[in-house]
């Protein structure tokens, strides 16, 4: 019995000493992240023609105000697609109060085969934005 209230006040002051932590190391100065949700989406293409799909951009904070980011391509190492053969708008708007919206990315078949070949987006970072997921876009007839 006399250990178990030994340990009982062990506990007691342990617990105690941890509750009186402080965070005067948190940084308050975060960065807002945005980047893709969807790392991969395969897009097909009819044969002279076009089609739009979409792909979810996420924010980490919420704001009273809509956010808006540009969107830029990031150069892929195999079987890159030509330019021609996609568009995007050039910035996406977070609405106020949400952290996710859908952003429209359109295949061209300008010069599309039969091999699927790819192109990458990205947020552009900025002073108080850090880029995050990317999102790898493949088109093919």
């Amino acid at each position: 019995m006399k250990r178990v209230n030994i340990l009982i006040v062990i506990l007691t002051i342990a617990i105690i000493a941890v509750s009186c932590e402080t965070y005067d190391d948190y940084n308050t100065d975060r960065k807002t992240v945005v980047g893709f949700v969807t790392p991969n989406k395969n897009i097909s293409v009819p044969e002279g023609g076009s089609k739009t799909d979409s792909v979810k951009v996420f924010v980490s904070d919420l704001s009273s105000s809509d956010r808006t980011f540009t969107v830029i391509t990031i150069p892929v190492d195999t079987l890159p697609t030509a330019p021609e053969n996609y568009t995007f708008e050039s910035t996406v708007t977070i609405p106020a109060n949400t952290r996710e919206t859908m952003f429209g990315v359109t295949a061209v078949d300008n010069s599309i085969d039969d091999t699927r070949r790819f192109f990458r987006l990205a947020i552009q970072g900025e002073a108080d934005v850090v880029s995050g997921g990317r999102a790898l876009i493949g088109v093919k007839n």
